[in-house]
C-alpha cells in the first residue's frame, strides 16, 4: 500500500499539483493536500498492525483518505478541468507518467 501510495502521490505532486501551483489561488489548497500526503506517509512508516492501537488509527486513517480523495476529486481536480490548457495538461500526465513507468496509458 505504502509503495503504490507513494508513487501516486509523486505522480500528483510532480505532475497536476505542480502545474496548478502555477496560479496563486491553489498554492494553500495544494499546500494542505501534500501535508496530509506527508501525514499519511509517517504513518505508513510507523504504524504497527498487530498493535490494537495503530489498527484503530489505521482505520481512522483510511477514514481521512477518503476525505482528502474527495478533496482532491471534488475540488483540485474539478478546477483543473478549465484553469488547465494542452501543454499543462502534457507536463501533468508526463509527471504522472515517470511516476508510474509500470502503468500503460492510452
Amino acid at each position: 500500500m505504502t509503495t503504490v501510495l507513494r508513487a501516486h502521490w509523486r505522480g500528483e505532486e510532480n505532475g497536476l499539483f505542480a502545474v496548478m501551483r502555477q496560479d496563486d489561488e491553489y498554492t494553500g489548497y495544494i499546500d494542505d493536500l501534500e501535508r496530509e500526503h506527508r501525514d499519511l506517509d509517517r504513518f505508513l512508516d510507523t504504524a504497527d498492525l498487530i498493535d490494537r492501537d495503530d489498527r484503530q488509527r489505521f482505520l481512522d486513517t483510511v477514514d481521512e483518505l477518503h476525505r482528502h480523495i474527495a478533496k482532491e476529486e471534488d475540488g483540485l481536480f474539478l478546477a483543473s478541468l478549465t484553469a488547465l490548457g494542452g501543454d499543462d495538461w502534457d507536463r501533468a500526465m508526463a509527471a504522472w507518467c515517470e511516476a508510474h513507468p509500470d502503468v500503460r496509458t492510452p
